[in-house]
């Protein structure tokens, strides 16, 4: 790999791992908007870099999307309950980010899971819920239903949604450089 490529997945990769402490410990001390800085950093990083950044920002919308959607869901049923919802059913703004942020990498340090369908399930299934229990043990969200019923939730979905995320930024790159789907 070359030195600019490496030292651009390095960047990511950092900022990456950046996210979710400040996300999550960031809640816990009632932070509403530091997490947002993080994410602006990556697409920021990616120009800095003479990347195009039209490709992070279409991954940070379809995380978003996502996100927002599996999250109403989540709070819907009961299954969860965040610090710093704006309101009953409402996804805060730092969750937000963890959607946006994790998305956006599928274009970078997390571009080695496109294609790779079951290892991205497996991935998910696993490191969905170990995230949330993780943040939830240290105060950023509450389990109403119990452990149980979130990680089946979780484990299920996030199987579903990592593959989805790297076929969707491979659909964006082979579409931008006119190759078939």
């Amino acid at each position: 790999m070359k030195e600019k490529q490496w030292i651009t997945l390095l960047g990511h990769f950092i900022l990456l791992q950046l996210l979710w402490p400040v996300a999550v410990l960031g809640a816990v001390q009632g932070w509403r908007w530091e997490s947002a800085l993080v994410v602006a950093a990556m697409p920021l990083w990616s120009g800095i870099r003479r990347l195009p950044i039209n490709r992070d920002l279409r991954m940070v919308v379809a995380g978003l999307v996502i996100g927002v959607i599996f999250e109403v869901v989540l709070l819907g049923l009961g299954l969860i309950e965040y610090r710093l919802m704006p309101g009953p059913g409402w996804v805060p703004l730092w969750i937000l980010m963890l959607w946006a942020g994790f998305a956006l990498n599928f274009n970078h340090c997390l571009a080695w899971l496109q294609g790779r369908w079951w290892l991205g399930a497996g991935l998910g299934a696993f490191g969905g819920p170990a995230s949330v229990l993780v943040g939830a043990s240290l105060g950023a969200a509450s389990l109403p239903a119990g452990v149980l019923p979130l990680v089946v939730f979780y484990g299920t979905c996030w199987a579903l949604v990592v593959p989805l995320l790297g076929w969707l930024a491979r659909y964006y790159h082979q579409r931008d450089e006119g190759l078939p789907a």
